[in-house]
């Protein structure tokens, strides 16, 4: 291994992801259902992409709830977002389907999904979920065809959205690692090195 420089651009963003707000000319590149190995969460995930190669991955995962009236209220606003999403990609009769649990609801959604959300330039808001990563809003309306005209898009920031990610409390700042070099040295200088202290 070496360390060289010369490949490297400096220039280069180091991160490729979406900020939160809103953002135009988006496509939907991936559906997927999968299974987090230490959560033994189920999850179904969509990536969107910018012009720019910039990437928002969305993950819904499967709700819980010990009260089930809370759990049917979480499934069903799980739905809501879910067909909001594809009737951007087809008639809103063809998400239309009943399946008995969460993976059967992911698969039949990538099923009738196919290859539909390949081509269509959507408009879509970023928010910051309350874990601090973007995502699309747990509310609808959160995304639009780009055949609406930018005037007429129902699309806005309000106040619940949240667009600043929430920094940790400290009681004290934190101390700057180089005021160590301008504090004086208790170090007894060695003959020879002018009063150093190394």
């Amino acid at each position: 291994m070496s360390y060289n420089t010369k490949d490297i651009n400096a220039d280069a963003p180091s991160t490729n992801f979406m900020d939160t707000g809103i953002h135009e000319n988006i496509e939907l590149t991936n559906i997927r259902y999968d299974e987090s190995p230490n959560e033994k969460s189920k999850f179904l995930e969509l990536t969107f992409i910018n012009d720019r190669g910039q990437k928002l991955t969305h993950t819904e995962y499967e709700p819980r709830d010990k009260d089930d009236a809370r759990l049917n209220s979480k499934i069903k606003n799980q739905m809501r977002r879910f067909k909001h999403i594809a009737k951007r990609y087809m008639p809103e009769s063809d998400f239309d389907f009943d399946v008995p649990d969460f993976e059967g609801f992911a698969l039949k959604t990538i099923q009738v999904f196919g290859d539909k959300f390949k081509g269509p330039k959507v408009r879509i808001k970023v928010v910051y979920s309350d874990n601090n990563y973007t995502c699309l809003p747990r509310y609808i309306p959160f995304i639009e065809s780009m055949d609406v005209p930018k005037e007429e898009s129902k699309l806005e920031i309000i106040s619940i959205d949240k667009m600043v990610r929430d920094r940790a409390d400290r009681e004290t700042p934190l101390a700057n690692p180089l005021d160590a070099l301008n504090e004086p040295t208790t170090a007894t200088p060695v003959a020879g090195t002018e009063g150093l202290p190394f």
